[in-house]
């Protein structure tokens, strides 16, 4: 018998190899799942880390993230540039609500023939306020910058030479005047303030063969000229007519050539009166 075979403290062979599979199933053994980072060695986290397979988002889903952000911000930067109409909002916000609440009572609407239709005035403003906004719209037109503009109490005058209007004893608006009285109804149609039209000539009666007789005459039918000219240019406030004749040459300056004083005679004035005009 061998020495080797009598030696009472050799090793089993079979029992290294059962240590050894013992070590190795202890190695594969996860981690518990209770507990904190805290409680592991970093040997034992790298262990696990490198043995879990991490699943990462494909690089197509990440692309359509940034594109459906970028859209969304678009839209909301389209909204917020947006302007909402209110009565059409209104409107289907008073049917939503009809149509969700149909007990609630309906405002009655008049059925008669008979009932009088009602219309929205626009507010008059102050004359004072008036005469710089006028001044400030004329000057950037060149057909009514050159028209002077004359501050009264509680009124604004805005004069007219009937020399640019009209033909000599004539109440016949002349082709030059279409477009000033066209820009002038457009200055016009932003007020509310009730507007006069006045017609003044000079103290030279008109001739024998005229359609005229009087300057009163003349002068009362160049302001319903010019009146109905601004109607039709899409004025749509009332106007007075009013018809002076020579009556306030006697108020221009004296110190004025008279020729000069004659042209300034010829005029029609557009008033604008600091109370409202129903339009």
């Amino acid at each position: 018998m061998a020495d080797d075979d009598l030696n009472p403290f050799d090793d089993d062979p079979e029992d290294d190899d059962t240590e050894t599979s013992a070590s190795e199933e202890d190695d594969d053994e996860p981690l518990p799942s209770t507990g904190t980072l805290s409680d592991y060695s970093a040997d034992e986290l790298t262990s696990v880390l490198n043995k879990d397979t991490i699943e990462r988002a494909p690089p197509w889903l990440v692309s359509m993230g940034d594109v459906t952000a970028l859209m969304l911000t678009f839209f909301v930067m389209l909204f917020s540039m947006s302007e909402i109409k209110s009565e059409k909002y209104d409107a289907v916000i008073s049917l939503i609500s009809t149509s969700t609440r149909p007990d609630k009572p309906v405002k009655p609407q008049p059925v008669s023939e008979l009932n009088v239709d009602t219309t929205s005035v626009l507010s008059s403003l102050s004359t004072d306020y008036l005469l710089q906004i006028f001044k400030k719209k004329m000057a950037a037109d060149p057909l009514l910058k050159d028209l002077p503009v004359t501050a009264l109490p509680d009124q604004m005058v805005i004069s007219l030479s009937s020399d640019r209007l009209f033909d000599a004893g004539s109440d016949a608006l002349s082709a030059a005047a279409a477009p000033v009285i066209t820009a002038m109804s457009g200055v016009l149609s932003q007020v509310g303030n009730q507007v006069e039209i006045v017609g003044h000539t000079d103290p030279i009666p008109p001739a024998e063969n005229n359609a005229f007789a009087t300057n009163w005459e003349l002068s009362l039918a160049r302001s319903i000229s010019v009146a109905k000219a601004l109607a039709r240019s899409g004025y749509p406030g009332s106007m007075v007519t009013l018809g002076m004749a020579d009556s306030r040459f006697k108020h221009l300056d004296r110190d004025i050539p008279e020729d000069r004083r004659y042209e300034l005679a010829r005029r029609v004035d557009i008033v604008i009166l600091s109370e409202a005009g129903g339009q």
